[in-house]
C-alpha cells in the first residue's frame, strides 16, 4: 500500500527525533497524502480509501461541510506501536536507548593504544546522545551505523601502521574487503577527528590514500614536462595529489611558506589577512600525500614556517614536517602557554613528548616540551586562542613577533 508507506514516512519524519512521548495524534491531509504517494487516478484513490476504511487502527476524518469526502487521516497515539510493527521501525526513545547502550559497550573496552582518548570519545558520545544530539559522524538515530563506525575506529587505531601502508592493504589486514576503507574514508576521518579532537587524516596513522587534496592560498606554478600551469586563486584553493604527482617541480613567487594546522579557522583567517600575497599558506595537520608532494617539489631554499597547536600532537606534526622537508621548518608562534583550565597530559601525550625530546631534530623545541611535561598539562595549546591576525601582512600578529 503506497499510501500507507507514505503515511509512515511522513509520520517518522515528524516523530523519529522525539524521545519523549507524543501528546497529540498525527494528522495528514488525505488528498495530499495520495498525491505524495503517486496515487492519482480516481480508481486508485477509491481503492486506497477502501483499504484505509478496513484499518481500524487508523481514523478517517470527513470534511465538515461535505462528509462524503475525506479531509484527514489520523494516527491515534494508541496505534503508533502498531504502525511501527508494520514497517519494522521504532520510536526515537528506543533508538536513543540502543545508541547509548552501544556506546556504553564500547566504553567498557580497553583501547590498547589510546585508552584515555577512547574513554573521552565515549563520554562525549554518551553526553551527546543523552540530550539527544548528533556528534558527527555518529548519529544516534542510526543505531547500527554507530556500532559499525565505533568498531572500525577501534580496529584501525588499535595498531601501529607502518608509514606508507596502502589503504587497500590496511583494509584487508583488518578483515574487510580491499575497498572498504576507501568507501568509509570520509566517515572514518571525521570519526578520527572526534577521537583526537583535531583534523586527523588516515595518513596521520600511516595509511596512504589515493584521493588526498592540498588546501592552500597563494601563488603557485606547477611545471609539467610539456607545459606550465599557474594556479593563483584568491583565498582557499585546492589541488589533488594526482595533479601534484604529475608536476616535475613547483615554484612560487611568495617569499616564504607557512603551513597551518587548523584549516577550518586559522588557515582561512590568515588567507584573508595576507593582502600582500607574500606568503604561500598551506593547511596541514599530519601531512597528507598531497602536502608531502608539495614540500618535496618546492624550491629547497624557500623559508618554511609552521603554525601549529602546542599540545604533544601539534609538536609531533612539526617534527613530521621537518622530516619530510629535509630543510629547517621554523615554529611560528608556537610556545607552551599555561592555562588553569587545561586538560592533563594523557599516557599517550607523555609518550609523544618523550619521543620528541629524544629526537635531535627537535632540540630547539625542548624548552617548550619540558615546560609542558613538567606542568603535567597540555596548556593553552590551540591556535585559535591567539585570536584573529592583527596585521594584513607577515608576521600577521603584531604583539607576538615572528615566533
Amino acid at each position: 500500500m503506497k499510501w500507507l508507506a507514505q503515511l509512515h514516512q511522513d509520520w517518522m519524519a515528524a516523530r523519529k527525533r522525539r524521545v519523549t512521548a507524543s501528546v497529540q495524534p498525527f494528522r495528514r491531509d488525505w488528498e495530499q497524502l495520495l498525491e505524495d504517494a503517486g496515487i492519482k487516478s480516481a480508481e486508485d484513490q477509491q481503492a486506497a480509501l477502501r483499504e484505509a476504511q478496513r484499518m481500524p487502527k487508523l481514523r478517517l476524518l470527513p470534511r465538515k461541510r461535505n462528509p462524503r469526502y475525506i479531509d484527514k487521516i489520523l494516527i491515534p497515539l494508541e496505534s503508533e506501536a502498531w504502525l511501527h510493527a508494520q514497517f519494522g521501525s521504532q520510536p526515537g526513545a528506543a533508538s536513543q536507548q540502543q545508541a547509548l547502550e552501544i556506546v556504553q559497550t564500547w566504553a567498557a573496552k580497553t583501547h590498547p593504544l589510546l585508552p584515555e582518548l577512547w574513554q573521552g570519545l565515549c563520554q562525549r558520545l554518551e553526553s551527546a546522545f543523552t540530550i539527544p544530539r548528533v556528534l558527527e559522524p555518529f548519529r544516534w538515530l542510526e543505531v547500527t551505523r554507530v556500532n559499525d563506525l565505533l568498531s572500525l575506529l577501534f580496529q584501525i587505531t588499535s595498531r601501529e601502521w607502518p608509514a606508507g601502508t596502502l589503504i587497500r592493504d590496511a583494509s584487508t589486514q583488518l578483515g574487510h574487503d580491499s575497498k572498504h576503507l576507501e568507501e568509509q574514508q570520509s566517515f572514518l576521518e571525521r570519526a578520527l577527528e572526534a577521537l583526537f579532537e583535531r583534523e586527523t587524516p588516515l595518513e596521520a596513522l600511516g595509511i596512504q590514500t589515493s584521493n588526498s587534496t592540498l588546501h592552500y592560498c597563494g601563488p603557485l606554478v606547477l611545471h609539467f614536462e610539456d607545459h606550465v600551469k599557474p594556479v593563483d586563486l584568491r583565498f582557499e584553493s585546492t589541488l589533488s595529489a594526482a595533479e601534484l604527482e604529475r608536476a616535475t617541480h613547483i615554484t612560487t613567487s611568495a617569499e616564504r611558506l607557512l603551513t597551518v594546522e587548523n584549516r577550518k579557522t586559522t588557515f582561512l583567517q590568515l588567507a584573508h589577512a595576507d593582502e600582500a600575497r607574500s606568503t604561500l599558506i598551506v593547511a596541514t595537520s599530519f601531512p597528507t600525500q598531497a602536502v608531502k608532494l608539495l614540500l618535496q617539489k618546492l624550491p629547497s631554499g624557500l623559508p618554511h614556517h609552521h603554525f601549529g597547536d602546542t599540545d604533544p600532537s601539534g609538536w609531533d606534526i612539526l617534527r613530521r614536517l621537518r622530516e619530510i622537508r629535509g630543510n629547517p621548518v621554523h615554529p611560528f608562534h608556537m610556545a607552551w602557554r599555561h592555562s588553569a583550565a587545561s586538560a592533563p597530559l594523557t599516557r599517550r601525550d607523555l609518550q609523544i613528548i618523550d619521543r620528541l625530546l629524544a629526537d635531535s631534530c627537535m632540540s630547539d623545541c625542548r624548552t617548550a616540551l619540558h615546560a609542558m611535561k613538567n606542568s603535567g598539562m597540555k596548556g593553552d595549546f590551540e591556535q585559535e586562542s591567539l585570536g584573529r591576525p592583527s596585521l594584513s601582512a607577515w608576521p600577521f600578529y603584531e604583539a607576538l613577533g615572528c615566533g
